[in-house]
């Protein structure tokens, strides 16, 4: 209690969700049966520490949340249950009508069904048990002293990035009310809009920065099991920045793919074939010592093709130092997942 009274107000939450299973592709429709039913609970505090990143973001709130999740089909999709970690960004702050927020949250899920060839041949969406977890929400809140009330509505998409096929992914689209208990009433951000003198007094940039890549892949079985292949890349950078928060990103990437030597024979193809080599282009978000980066590429070399010629990413960093940074991410073609990249960067 005492260091929520230093750092900033904690509050605790209780989310229960309603919403449907979004059937994203045409061969889904069959797992959409009933309503799909959340229940979240979501620890929070708030950080109004007058840091840096605190004015810049105008004082954001940061947390955990656990989640239970009934996709309305037990008896193919079973439940899950998840733990992941967000940021709470707001949008409108008042005392007298409330706030409105967008939240960026980021974690790891467990079902309990997934797909097996002999007893859920249904499940094409899931092939393996933990998956990754992303969730996108907007929320209005009225808060009081020691309570607070609110509804909003949110995206959640599970998958595990090919690692295990089948691999389509759930995504949901749920309403939800939420009460929950403030240690002390929340803050306003009251203060013009905080502009740094000087880009050091929020992080070190680095205008050049090389990412050493690796990854597994599974293709989907055909002649025989299916199994991972391994994905190593290199990926050289130049970041233009765009002020204290954002950074475009131009950049080469030299892929070389295992599991596209085999895609479609049995025999596999030449080694020198699983090569590509793409030109990149996105933008990069920096919030305290992470970077939420996304974009899209066009390959140049491409000898077997096996999901077109044009690929995007997206992905989460963690600055260790000045110079490394660790990052984990989805390669993917045109929104398909291809595989999970987890990347050793270095900045100049």
């Amino acid at each position: 209690m005492v260091f929520a009274q230093k750092e900033g107000p904690l509050s605790v939450s209780l989310n229960p969700k309603t919403g449907f299973l979004m059937a994203h592709r045409e061969t889904m429709h069959h797992l959409v049966k009933n309503r799909s039913n959340v229940v979240e609970l979501e620890f929070s505090r708030q950080d109004n520490s007058k840091g840096v990143w605190s004015k810049l973001l105008k004082y954001p709130s940061k947390g955990t949340a656990l989640v239970f999740q009934d996709y309305g089909n037990p008896e193919v999709l079973g439940v899950s249950f998840t733990v992941f970690r967000f940021t709470k960004f707001p949008i409108v702050q008042s005392d007298k009508w409330g706030f409105v927020d967008f939240r960026l949250g980021q974690g790891v899920s467990y079902i309990t069904k997934k797909y097996d060839p002999f007893v859920n041949k249904k499940n094409i969406a899931i092939g393996s048990h933990i998956n990754g977890y992303v969730n996108l929400q907007f929320a209005y809140t009225k808060y009081f002293r020691q309570f607070h009330i609110g509804a909003g509505f949110d995206f959640a998409h599970i998958s595990n990035a090919k690692l295990k096929t089948p691999n389509q992914g759930l995504n949901s689209l749920t309403g939800f009310v939420t009460i929950g208990y403030n240690v002390d009433k929340r803050n306003v951000y009251s203060n013009p809009k905080y502009v740094p003198e000087k880009l050091e007094e929020v992080r070190k940039f680095n205008k050049w920065q090389f990412h050493f890549i690796f990854g597994l892949k599974q293709n989907l079985p055909d002649h025989f099991e299916a199994r991972n292949f391994g994905v190593a890349a290199l990926q050289g950078l130049y970041r233009k920045n765009l002020g204290p928060l954002w950074d475009a990103e131009f950049g080469l990437d030299l892929v070389y793919n295992e599991a596209n030597r085999w895609l479609n024979d049995i025999q596999p193809r030449p080694a020198y074939e699983a090569f590509l080599l793409g030109g990149y282009t996105g933008m990069a978000l920096s919030l305290y010592r992470s970077q939420v980066y996304f974009g899209l590429g066009v390959y140049a070399l491409n000898p077997i093709d096996p999901a077109g010629w044009v690929y995007n990413r997206a992905g989460l960093r963690l600055n260790m130092n000045e110079n490394w940074n660790f990052s984990i991410g989805i390669k993917a073609h045109v929104g398909i997942a291809d595989h999970l990249e987890w990347g050793l960067g270095y900045r100049f």
